[in-house]
């Protein structure tokens, strides 16, 4: 009885360890397999991402050695970085000079333009050689800005031209940056409602802060003029080295280029330029003794106005 048992367990053992050895074979073969695929797949991804490259390198220095490709490229590509200009969290600013705003709405910056507003951004694209597809978003916002704050919306241009050049990412050797050369670090919870402070930089914001700030020290000075001397931080000198002229003679050029006369109000700006690279620089009087107010500039392909704004008159 015993040997029958020996034999059953014997039996037993060989079956087991035949399929044991069976699946053993399986396994190792579905590994095989998965590490073929997966080596297949990689060799696949080296060889598409290789061709993409080439691809990629060849379409270059197609653009590079055309001409005419290379205008076309030139021509479209602001377009396809324009929508970066729209903010994302702007603020609407009240229609009071009081500087407060108020709970941070969305704004829709339409593109759609009035005929004075497309004249408008010929002059400015030309003048300070930024694309129209930019510069038509931020004569929008002035508008906008303009019409909540009841501030002239050329006045709020003329300021941007001459303190930036219409360049979004200038910044002064005092800390003033962006479009209107805010004071960033003075006016800090002004962009609060935008973000943060990073939000200096941003074209939309920028504008919205900037025209705030100018509406209240127009309103604190009594008059447009009185209010860009503030702005430009020459409150306390006699004078504010020629800057408010600036600003209104650029004015005049925009609402010149508004009433259709583009090519007129260019002409009107390369003489002014040239007058004023001949001048001699003219710095707010006293400055040196009334706190270091840096120069200002015109209207120049350069900016760096360096603006002085809301501080204490």
């Amino acid at each position: 009885m015993s040997q029958v048992s020996n034999c059953a367990l014997q039996a037993d053992l060989t079956v087991n360890h035949a399929a044991n050895r069976a699946a053993n074979r399986v396994v190792a073969r579905l590994a095989v397999v998965g590490r073929d695929v997966f080596n297949g797949f990689m060799s696949m991804s080296r060889v598409i991402v290789t061709f993409v490259g080439c691809v990629t390198m060849l379409g270059a220095a197609a653009i590079v050695s055309n001409e005419s490709a290379r205008a076309r490229f030139i021509e479209h590509a602001p377009a396809l970085v324009g929508h970066w200009l729209v903010p994302a969290v702007p603020a609407a600013v009240t229609a009071r000079g009081d500087l407060q705003t108020s709970a941070a709405q969305p704004v829709s910056v339409q593109v759609g333009l009035e005929p004075e507003q497309r004249q408008i951004t010929q002059y400015l694209a030309r003048r300070y050689r930024v694309a129209d597809e930019a510069v038509q978003r931020l004569v929008v916002a002035a508008y906008r800005a303009g019409e909540e704050l009841a501030l002239d919306p050329l006045l709020i241009l003329a300021v941007m031209a001459v303190e930036s050049s219409m360049n979004p990412f200038a910044q002064s050797s005092v800390g003033a940056q962006g479009l209107m050369q805010v004071m960033t670090r003075v006016h800090t919870d002004k962009f609060e409602a935008h973000g943060g402070d990073h939000a200096a930089l941003d074209p939309i914001a920028n504008i919205y802060v900037g025209s705030a700030i100018l509406k209240d020290l127009v309103r604190r000075g009594g008059s447009v003029e009185r209010g860009l001397q503030l702005y430009v931080g020459a409150g306390n000198l006699p004078d504010d080295g020629g800057y408010g002229s600036r600003v209104m003679a650029e004015r005049a050029r925009i609402q010149l280029a508004a009433s259709g006369k583009v090519d007129g109000a260019l002409s009107a700006g390369l003489r002014a330029d040239a007058t004023r690279i001949t001048a001699p620089v003219v710095t707010p009087a006293a400055a040196s003794d009334a706190g270091g107010v840096a120069p200002v500039s015109g209207a120049t392909p350069l900016p760096q106005v360096g603006a002085m704004n809301d501080r204490p008159a």
